[in-house]
C-alpha cells in the first residue's frame, strides 16, 4: 500500500510546480482572490504577500487566539521524567538549551550540542524556517521546532513539496499552523477516549507543553477577499514556538505488516473522526505498559482541509481517498468550487 501511495506522491511532485501560476493569458485576471500579507509586528513597512484562490479563512485566522498558549506552558519548576520519575530538570534549564539551538539553527548549524536530529523533512536551513524535530541527549524529551519568519510563512514552495500539498489541501494552512492545534487536540482526544469503554485503558500519550522564546516576536496576519464575502481577516502568531514531548521508549514497532494493530489503528482513527493522522508512524508501543501511544496529535482535518467525518475500512481506501481530495483540490477545482469552500464551515472543527 506504501509504494502505490508512493508512486502517487511521485506523481504530484512532477506535476504540482506546473500547476502554480498556470493561467490563460486570454482570461480576465480576478479581482477577489484571496490575498495573505504577513509582516512582522514590530516592523509594519516590510510585508511580504501571496494571493491564491485556496486560502481560506479557518486556518489562518481561527485555529489561533492570543490565549493559546494560557495554563500549557513549560512550567520552570522542576518537571519529573515519565519512565524515571525520582528523577527531574528544570522547565528552566530546558528553556536555556532552546534558545541555544535557535541561535545555533540561525547561524547555519546541523549539528547541535545538546540535541539530536529526529526529523527536518519539513524545514528550510536556508532559510530557518519550517519545523524541526529535535531530541535531548540529556533528558528524556522531544522538542518540535517551529520557526517562520513573514516572508517564509506565506512562501509554501521553501519547506519542501509536503508543504506544498498542504496549502492547497487546508486553505493555506502550513505545519506552523497545525502546530498550534496539538495541545487543544490532544485535550479532545484524551477527553474521547478516557470515556470510550473499549480503549480508555488501552492508549495513552506523553505529557506536552508549549514554549515561547523569552522575548517572542509576532507575525502579523492580514487576509482579504476571505469568508465569501470578500472580508478582511487579521490575526497575530509567534514565529517562534516549540512544543516539549516525553520521549516515548518503544517496545516494538508498529507498522502496515502487522494487520492486527494496522487495524486497531485505523480503528481508533476513525472513532477519533480522523482527529490524528492515521499514518502508522503516529502510533508506538510503549515499553513496559504494552500500551499504545498516540505520539502526534496534530489535528489532522486541518492539515489536510477535511470538513466531514470520514469512516476508512482499510489504510488502502485512506490512502486513495487522500490521494484524490490532494487531486482535485491541487488540479481540478473550478471557480464554483473554489467559492463554495470560503462557505463551507467545518463540521471537524475544535476552535
Amino acid at each position: 500500500m506504501k509504494t502505490y501511495f508512493s508512486a502517487f506522491i511521485s506523481f504530484l511532485q512532477l506535476f504540482c510546480f506546473m500547476h502554480v501560476g498556470a493561467r490563460s493569458l486570454l482570461r480576465p485576471r480576478a479581482t477577489d482572490i484571496p490575498q495573505l500579507i504577513a509582516h512582522w509586528e514590530h516592523e509594519p513597512g516590510t510585508r511580504y504577500q501571496i494571493k491564491d484562490s485556496h486560502i481560506e479563512e479557518y486556518p489562518l485566522f481561527v485555529v489561533y487566539k492570543d490565549d493559546h498558549f494560557a495554563g500549557k506552558m513549560l512550567p520552570k519548576k522542576p518537571i519529573n521524567f515519565r519512565y524515571h520519575t525520582e528523577l527531574s530538570v528544570t522547565g528552566e534549564r530546558l528553556d536555556d538549551l532552546i534558545h541555544e539551538v535557535i541561535q545555533q539553527i540561525r547561524n547555519g548549524k546541523r549539528k547541535y550540542s545538546h540535541f539530536i536530529v529526529l526529523q527536518d523533512k519539513d524545514f528550510s536551513y536556508n532559510d530557518a524556517a519550517g519545523l524541526i524535530v529535535l531530541r535531548f541527549k540529556e533528558y528524556p524529551f522531544v522538542l518540535k521546532l517551529f520557526m517562520e519568519s513573514p516572508q517564509s510563512f506565506v512562501n509554501p514552495w521553501c519547506k519542501g513539496i509536503e508543504q506544498v500539498w498542504f496549502f492547497y489541501m487546508g486553505g493555506g494552512v502550513n505545519r506552523h499552523i497545525t502546530g498550534l492545534t496539538r495541545l487543544k487536540n490532544l485535550d479532545y482526544i484524551k477527553a474521547k477516549l478516557d470515556e470510550h469503554p473499549k480503549w480508555h485503558d488501552f492508549i495513552t500519550a506523553p505529557r506536552k507543553w508549549f514554549w515561547l522564546p523569552k522575548k517572542p516576536l509576532w507575525i502579523h496576519l492580514t487576509g482579504h477577499n476571505l469568508g465569501g464575502e470578500n472580508k478582511t481577516y487579521t490575526a497575530r502568531i509567534p514565529g517562534v514556538y516549540a512544543i516539549i514531548a516525553d520521549w516515548i521508549e518503544k517496545a516494538e514497532e508498529v507498522t502496515l505488516f502487522d494487520k492486527h494493530k494496522r487495524k486497531i489503528a485505523l480503528e481508533i482513527c476513525n472513532t477519533l473522526d480522523l482527529y490524528i493522522d492515521p499514518h502508522i508512524d503516529n502510533f508506538v508501543v510503549e515499553k513496559g505498559s504494552n500500551k499504545l501511544v498516540l505520539i502526534d496529535t496534530e489535528h489532522f482535518p486541518t492539515l489536510v482541509g477535511l470538513k466531514e467525518r470520514q469512516i476508512y475500512s482499510s489504510y488502502s481506501r485512506w490512502y486513495m481517498g487522500l490521494a484524490r481530495k490532494a487531486t482535485y483540490d491541487i488540479f481540478f477545482r473550478n471557480k464554483k468550487a473554489r467559492k463554495q469552500a470560503q462557505i463551507t464551515p467545518s463540521q471537524l472543527s475544535i476552535f
